[in-house]
């Protein structure tokens, strides 16, 4: 149904012909090396090793680091970022922000590179079929709103020579280095071909599956869900209502038992020295974030909001709310209050936010509202 409307000679066909080809070869790769009893076990852990590599360096490199600038990292660790990344063929950095940048600026919107209004196959991958400026969201690069990568030699160096730079990495590389026990092609066909396919539909599956099956704990005004699922193929990106809300924290899941073993990589760097500035939102927006959703979702019928209980412990969640502000303001200004009684404060929003939450999620129980998703 989206095809239809694109014209032939919008369609960009190396990247049509790859991404439709790339799946079909992983699969009968897949199939003759089983028959013929070809795998290797040191191709297995490379193609391991570079599904790693690979998909991090998209996470915490492409993502949290190049588009949204959650955190700072050395430039040694910056270039390995880009090389690996290189290795997934999803294009260059520049290339990869300018659509992302426009997608949370434009969500849901015909400005939305992969909006999941065109359908879930068109935010998948049917948005890359078309030729930039020839489509509604897939507009040309404007390098000036990527500013702060142009201006980077490396990253217009990866941005100009591409193709050879990402073919030598997801395919040579690999076949290089399994040539030290005699497998070139199992390096080129497992750990680059297969491999690269893997990660390309787990990063796909973040355009439609998180916009379209998940919930929405942090907000309602967008398409953007959390999907347990998706965290488990992209090393933590499917928790992407949150991510929406908060696009500038280097956390994507921020539950303990959430899977995000891209914020921990990028914690573990900030402790060796590697990594700082790690932004984190505080934890009393998110709480509030959280509120705001119930409310919306409470007020499927409005006298709910004014049952006795459910005021006065409205009314505590923002005395206690508004309480960390100050706090922090002038903490801030004159650090005339310690860090003790700033914790002491958000573990008083903590329980208020408990006893808030509880009290509508009970009253909507009884009053059959259902939370929606």
């Amino acid at each position: 149904m989206i095809m239809k409307n694109i014209k032939f000679n919008e369609i960009n066909w190396p990247t049509t012909l790859y991404l439709i080809l790339t799946p079909i070869g992983a699969i009968v790769t897949i199939y003759f090396f089983a028959l013929y009893d070809l795998f290797q076990w040191q191709t297995i852990l490379l193609a391991i090793f570079m599904w790693l590599a690979s998909g991090m360096a998209i996470t915490v490199g492409y993502h949290r680091y190049f588009s949204h600038r959650s955190y700072k990292v050395k430039k040694w660790m910056e270039y390995l970022y880009v090389i690996f990344g290189t290795s997934a063929m999803e294009m260059s950095v520049i290339e990869w922000t300018y659509d992302h940048r426009n997608h949370h600026r434009f969500t849901d919107t015909e400005k939305d590179p992969y909006s999941i209004k065109e359908g879930f196959w068109y935010a998948h991958i049917l948005w890359m079929f078309t030729k930039r400026g020839t489509t509604k969201g897939k507009t040309e690069i404007d390098f000036n709103k990527v500013s702060d990568l142009t201006k980077d030699k490396f990253l217009m160096f990866q941005h100009k020579y591409y193709i050879p730079f990402a073919v030598f990495m997801t395919f040579i590389f690999p076949g290089l280095i399994a040539m030290l026990w005699g497998d070139f092609w199992g390096g080129v066909l497992i750990a680059g071909l297969v491999r690269s396919v893997i990660v390309h539909h787990g990063t796909f599956a973040i355009n439609s599956v998180c916009h379209s099956i998940g919930k929405r704990p942090y907000s309602l005004d967008e398409s953007a869900r959390d999907s347990w699922i998706s965290a488990l193929l992209t090393y933590g990106e499917g928790y992407h209502n949150f991510h929406h809300k908060f696009p500038g924290d280097y956390r994507n899941a921020i539950l303990p038992w959430q899977y995000d073993p891209s914020k921990w990589f990028i914690w573990t760097l900030s402790k060796l020295g590697i990594a700082w500035d790690l932004h984190k939102t505080p934890e009393e927006r998110i709480l509030q974030a959280r509120i705001e959703v119930l409310e919306k979702q409470a007020l499927q019928n409005p006298n709910l909001l004014q049952d006795k209980k459910i005021l006065q412990s409205k009314e505590r969640f923002q005395n206690v709310l508004n309480k960390i502000v100050e706090l922090k303001e002038q903490y801030n200004k004159t650090k005339s209050i310690s860090i003790q009684m700033i914790e002491k404060a958000k573990k008083d929003l903590i329980e208020a936010y408990k006893e808030y939450s509880n009290f509508l999620k009970r009253l909507s129980r009884i009053n059959n509202i259902r939370f929606q998703n």
